[in-house]
């Protein structure tokens, strides 16, 4: 029994209910089978609804025997989902600020290195789902190396060519030690809940998830049609906590108890019609459209239909992990501090930063103010700590050390 069946049958009980019949008016073969069929599959969702169900002991029955030293049985848990603390602290430990600043008061460049949300929280390469979960940053606060800290100020020009992800340019009037981020989040959470047999049913908002049975690799799953959007992932794990495969899954659909005792009673009014129409007492569509709206009962006004979905894996299942998501779009905004990455050959240790001039595309030298110590005359500067840089000038790389009084380099070779 398929969803497809469950709609047939819908859709056969608003011909029958509301004079829709298929062909012609007096096609009276046409509304025969129309019935026929409609009972056919009324039979099979009654025979479906007094299935029984129960949780059995794991029973696996392979062509070979199972091995849980086979890694090939077994897959990492491919789905994590982190709450926004996690995210945050993910940000604040391992991920960095890269940029190069121009003279004093120029644009700087902004990128979150390697800032991956597929990856962070586990999606893969699911480009959908990414899209509900990646997290935007906005500058809000520059911290300077002085001390100070002011209002990044930053707006999106909707005019410029639209910047990679998380990619911004702002305008910085001093060198950055690190930069406050509000972190938006308007990804959904998905709760994990855990079924096993000894419980297997776990309460979600108003609605139940059931474990059904569970036996040769196969679980079933129930749970109201209302709940069936909100399951983002069902996991299968064996008894040391590893995730096994899962190769594939079906559903189908349950009408509701009182809706099952309705198509009990209904059931012998359209047999009967079928009766009166051999007997040629029905002759028309229009009279079995009036006998049948004076002979059947109300119907429920509601059918909340339980879903049942099946879950094959590689072998035995010793619980599951159901996740699902939270009733609401997330919607909050959090504040992170972002470090800037230390080059060596961008920062030197002694408050003294190597800057690029980028209308010239010669570097000098600032301190913590963004003024220029040594003027951008050279084509590279590279900070080597105790003041000393690599300098380059024309094709000629040397050693220097910084006379920052005087504003000049002073020549370390004899």
């Amino acid at each position: 029994m398929n969803k497809n069946i469950y709609f047939l049958l819908i859709i056969s009980f608003l011909f029958l209910n509301f004079g829709c019949f298929g062909g012609k008016n007096d096609d009276i073969g046409q509304v025969k089978a129309d019935l026929e069929e409609y009972i056919a599959n009324a039979e099979n969702m009654i025979d479906l609804a007094n299935s029984e169900f129960s949780i059995k002991p794991v029973e696996v029955i392979p062509s070979k025997p199972f091995d849980e030293k086979d890694t090939y049985n077994f897959t990492t848990q491919y789905t994590k989902y982190l709450s926004i603390d996690e995210f945050l602290t993910a940000v604040n430990k391992d991920f960095f600020l890269a940029t190069e600043f121009g003279k004093t008061k120029s644009l700087a460049s902004i990128s979150l290195n390697i800032l991956d949300a597929n990856e962070l929280l586990g999606l893969g390469e699911d480009v959908e789902k990414a899209s509900l979960v990646m997290p935007q940053f906005k500058p809000s606060v520059f911290h300077f190396w002085d001390g100070t800290s002011a209002d990044a100020n930053y707006k999106v020009d909707k005019n410029t060519e639209e910047l990679e992800y998380n990619h911004f340019l702002l305008a910085a009037a001093k060198p950055v030690r690190s930069i406050d981020f509000d972190v938006e989040f308007k990804h959904y959470l998905s709760r994990p809940y855990l079924l096993d047999s000894a419980n297997p049913k776990i309460k979600v908002g108003n609605d139940i998830v059931e474990m059904k049975s569970n036996a040769n690799g196969e679980v079933k799953l129930s749970y109201p049609k209302s709940l069936s959007k909100k399951l983002s992932e069902v996991q299968g794990y064996y008894k040391d906590g590893r995730a096994l495969k899962k190769s594939g899954s079906s559903s189908y659909s349950i009408s509701s108890a009182e809706n099952i005792a309705w198509l009990k009673k209904v059931l012998p009014i359209y047999e009967e019609t079928i009766s009166l129409i051999d007997q040629q007492k029905l002759k028309a569509a229009q009279e079995v459209k009036a006998y049948l709206k004076s002979k059947l009962p109300a119907k429920p006004a509601q059918d909340a239909q339980m879903e049942f979905a099946k879950y094959y894996f590689s072998g035995p299942v010793n619980h599951l992990v159901v996740y699902v998501k939270n009733d609401k779009p997330l919607n909050v905004t959090k504040k992170v501090n972002v470090k800037l990455l230390k080059d060596m050959d961008a920062i030197g240790k002694e408050g003294y930063f190597v800057a690029v001039d980028e209308t010239k595309g010669l570097k000098g030298v600032v301190d913590v103010n963004g003024n220029w110590i040594i003027k951008p005359i050279y084509n590279d500067i590279d900070a080597m700590g105790g003041e000393k840089f690599g300098v380059m000038e024309g094709r000629v790389r040397s050693p220097q050390k910084l006379d920052a009084k005087n504003q000049r380099f002073i020549d370390l070779l004899p």
